[in-house]
């Protein structure tokens, strides 16, 4: 029974230092990251829809975006490993798109070198 009370007291004692955390949801380094994972949802949602959909320029734009706020996340202090994780998520989404579009394009084509010679 004891045991009960010591657990149920601990994890009160985490929850109440992750809600006074300097990360926590009382926070602009919670709420934004939170806001941001839109990003990465919209961007699995779109891998549905066909390549010439897809706007190469604000892809593009994504990609430096969140290499960007990936480099901010790690510098700021303290650091922002839910910003981080975002941001990771979605250059890794928004890359995945921008190479549907290359090959879409014919950027990606493999050159046929028997052909050549």
């Amino acid at each position: 029974m004891i045991a009960g009370v010591i657990t149920a007291r601990q994890y009160m004692a985490s929850f109440r230092a992750f809600l006074n955390s300097p990360v926590g949801p009382k926070t602009t380094h919670f709420w934004g990251p939170v806001a941001n994972w839109g990003f990465v949802v919209a961007g699995l949602v779109d891998m549905q829809k066909p390549p010439e959909m897809i706007s190469s320029n604000m892809t593009a734009a994504m990609c430096v975006y969140s290499g960007l706020f990936m480099r901010f996340a790690w510098m700021v202090q303290p650091r922002n490993y839910l910003l981080l994780a975002c941001h990771a998520s979605n250059e890794t989404v928004q890359m995945y798109q921008l190479s549907r579009w290359a090959k879409h394009q014919g950027y990606l084509q493999k050159e046929d070198k028997s052909a050549s010679t």
